[in-house]
């Protein structure tokens, strides 16, 4: 997707493609129903869809009953929600936030420094936040909160201005019970030479910054938008609020009549290149190629393969605190972005193979089963290596390492300065060596820091580098030794260190002990 410089960063890094797996994660694995793999299925033509409208997922529950109430109680389904006092669960009672060093444009373009200050209140049903100018009350701004967005990590905000909705300054983080401690955006204020500057008016405010625009494109269902050619302000329409049937299933007007399967989307067969993109219209960074002034697709549905047609990828040189230098995600919602690396897309593993968009209860982050078992079915190999190592033990699993949190979505609060709280989905293990050498935060940091994370790092490259070594030894005392039953079972001990595809990081001393046994065994006279 994004060319010869990502492949070429790509190859430099560390990269352990098999998965960790322990003795205990083998026996969870059983009886785990077998994954959907896309990699042969052929191309579902977006045909189907051509004479369908949207109808909003109410429509689905009369013949989907069970998967409707499922769905129900995802956060796809609850992402973006009218404002209650039901789903609210940040604090609004009276409570004062100051910003501080908060960078907006002045008069003449150039940043400038202001510390303003908002007011969040609660009379009843109504939440509102209140802009406060310091040194000119009569500044004051209001707004009532409309909407409510997540609620699982963070809850956030739109609210309304005069006929328009933006997404507001505050926002709420889950873990810490705690408002962040910097503005989510900038967009509120304008420079006016005093220490906190002034609340924008609501006329004053940016009329390509509205939530239609920047956010509703991928928080709702069924969505189109148009730009006032008066106002210059981008307006949307939503089908449905939240992640619908219909953001999956696409349009279902003829499929509700017909009752028909032909008439309808089942993702689980569209073939891998459908089915990521299907999930990479949301779960990533874009800009719109023909509007650019939207921060999303327009136009694009199920089983349609037009995606990177539709919209500009960000990368690190566009958008350098969204990545991190070897093009990995740094943020949340970029998942998209990182499967282009590893072999797993090629292999025909998808979004779908491991995620069940209809659960809420089959897992963490809706998996089809517990995460580390998911990795033992394919990764079998792996999961033999790993037995009774030393990280095995310690009970580490899979996707400790190769889906370490070197991603945040969760500003600093006074609780805490960094929130690592996404997982990598290019299922690399970066190593600490490497990380350093990038600038950017490693797969072993969550549990080791300092001296032991540096000591730790290189004695696992280390350790690979013998294992290579060794391997090569074997291979070449294998051929020498001509092709008696000695080098069928001393193969078989190779097999087993090279099928594990980590070259010994997954359990060092087995993968030596193995190698040098099949050494002994055809060099034994």
């Amino acid at each position: 997707m994004r060319g010869k410089q990502i492949r070429t960063v790509v190859a430099g890094i560390t990269v352990l493609a098999a998965m960790l797996a322990g003795t205990a994660l083998a026996q969870q694995s059983k009886g785990v129903k077998a994954l959907p793999v896309a990699k042969d299925q052929p191309a579902m033509s977006s045909e189907i869809l051509k004479d369908a409208t949207y109808v909003g997922s109410a429509a689905c529950a009369t013949c989907h009953k069970e998967d409707h109430q499922a769905w129900k109680e995802t956060w796809h389904a609850n992402m973006h929600r009218d404002v209650s006092p039901a789903i609210v669960t940040a604090d609004f009672n009276n409570v004062e936030i100051a910003y501080t060093d908060v960078e907006i444009d002045g008069p003449d373009k150039t940043k400038v420094k202001v510390s303003p200050t908002i007011k969040l209140n609660r009379e009843g049903d109504v939440f509102t936040f209140t802009l406060i100018d310091k040194d000119n009350p009569a500044n004051n701004q209001t707004y009532k909160i409309a909407y409510v967005f997540g609620g699982n990590w963070n809850q956030h905000f739109e609210a309304q201005v005069g006929d328009a909705y933006y997404p507001t300054p505050m926002r709420w983080i889950v873990e810490d019970k705690q408002w962040t401690v910097k503005p989510f955006n900038d967009l509120w204020w304008i420079a006016d030479g005093t220490p906190d500057g002034r609340p924008k008016k609501p006329e004053e405010m940016p009329k390509t910054k509205t939530g239609d625009a920047t956010c509703d494109g991928c928080h709702t269902t069924g969505f189109s938008v148009n730009k006032d050619k008066d106002s210059g302000r981008w307006a949307g329409r939503k089908i449905e609020l939240g992640i619908g049937c219909e953001a999956c299933h696409g349009p279902g007007s003829v499929h509700v009549k017909t009752k028909s399967k032909t008439d309808i989307v089942n993702p689980d067969k569209l073939n891998a290149i459908q089915q990521n993109q299907l999930c990479g219209q949301c779960h990533s960074r874009v800009t719109n190629k023909q509007e650019k002034e939207l921060s999303y697709q327009l136009g694009f549905v199920p089983c349609a393969i037009d995606l990177e047609q539709r919209v500009n990828f960000w990368t690190h040189a566009s958008n350098p605190k969204n990545f991190w230098a070897n093009e990995f995600a740094g943020k949340n919602r970029q998942q998209y972005h990182d499967v282009q690396f590893g072999s797993h897309t090629k292999a025909g593993v998808t979004c779908i193979t491991c995620h069940d968009t209809h659960s809420a209860k089959k897992g963490y982050a809706q998996l089809r089963a517990e995460k580390n078992a998911l990795c033992v079915q394919c990764h079998k190999e792996s999961a033999e290596m790993y037995k009774n190592s030393a990280m095995a033990k310690a009970e580490t699993g899979c996707v400790d390492c190769h889906m370490a949190r070197l991603a945040n979505r969760s500003d600093a609060t006074s609780k805490n300065k960094s929130h690592w709280d996404v997982s990598s989905h290019t299922f690399a293990v970066v190593m600490p060596q490497k990380a350093d050498e990038l600038k950017m935060r490693s797969s072993c940091d969550a549990c080791h820091q300092g001296d032991e994370r540096t000591a730790n790092g290189s004695a696992m490259t280390q350790g690979q580098t013998e294992v290579k070594a060794r391997i090569t030894e074997v291979e070449t005392a294998i051929a020498a030794s001509g092709k008696g039953k000695k080098a069928k079972k001393a193969t078989k001990l190779l097999t087993a260190v090279k099928d594990d595809r980590s070259l010994g990081a997954h359990n060092p001393q087995k993968a030596l002990s193995l190698l040098d046994e099949a050494l002994k065994i055809v060099t034994k006279k």
